[in-house]
């Protein structure tokens, strides 16, 4: 049985990184160094590094709901780059975002990972709110992870956001 874990820290703490065996980064359509999560991610692993691998090996831009897995160089797990919904986009914006999370979870399983470290997807310059998403995204990460080898550890940036989140467990 899989395991969700709720956490307020630095996503790419070593701390935080320990035993994980993949990072989940919310990324751009280009898969280049952007700012928040996404900006700490680059940093870690070796930006220059990691985006002359990304500009490399992928010429197109991610869509909306993609998974690419990349080698995470200095960070010493692989990072699962996500490509999330622009909230203002859509009519429905909370389907969407919770179709990409589904996509990212099933590409978790059937890479075979069973640590894995994200932080919430779309709440940042997205645009969505976690009030709006934590019961929603919750409930999909404990229903999936519930019979399988899988435990997620879930990073917040404060401690007032990671309560939102345990409402929603």
């Amino acid at each position: 049985m899989g395991s969700l874990k709720l956490m307020v820290g630095d996503i790419v703490d070593d701390e935080i990184l320990k035993g994980q065996d993949a990072i989940v980064n919310p990324t751009n359509p280009r898969m280049v160094a952007g700012a928040g999560v996404s900006g700490a991610i680059f940093r870690k692993a070796g930006v220059d590094k990691l985006e002359r691998y990304t500009q490399a090996n992928f010429r197109t831009e991610m869509i909306v709901g993609e998974v690419r897995i990349v080698d995470g160089f200095d960070l010493g797990m692989d990072i699962i780059f996500v490509q999330g919904p622009v909230a203002y986009d859509y009519d429905d914006p909370i389907t969407v975002l919770i179709d990409t999370y589904e996509n990212l979870l099933n590409v978790i399983e059937n890479y075979g990972y069973k640590n894995v470290v994200m932080p919430s997807l779309g709440t940042g310059t997205y645009g969505y709110e976690h009030e709006d998403v934590a019961k929603r995204v919750m409930r999909l990460i404990n229903n999936f992870i519930k019979d399988k080898d899988i435990n997620i550890t879930y990073v917040l940036y404060d401690r007032e956001t990671m309560d939102v989140y345990k409402k929603g467990i």
